[in-house]
């Protein structure tokens, strides 16, 4: 539960707080476009064991320096 709220905070502090500037609006009104893509990529990790994370590829040749 604390997790939840850790996340929705930071995402309130830094999403919301940027998007409610007009100068931002022009980069925020399309949540189609940035929001839902994430939340499902999102969602696809939790759920998902055998879904190969971001940067796993790059992870995976640091490991191998």
């Amino acid at each position: 539960m604390l997790t939840i709220i850790n996340h929705v905070t930071a995402f309130w502090s830094v999403v919301v707080m940027n998007c409610i500037q007009p100068v931002n609006w022009q980069y925020c009104y399309r949540i189609d476009q940035w929001l839902v893509p994430d939340l499902i990529e999102g969602a696809k990790i939790m759920l998902d064991k055998d879904y190969l994370c971001p940067y796993c590829t790059e992870k995976d040749y640091l490991k191998k320096l």
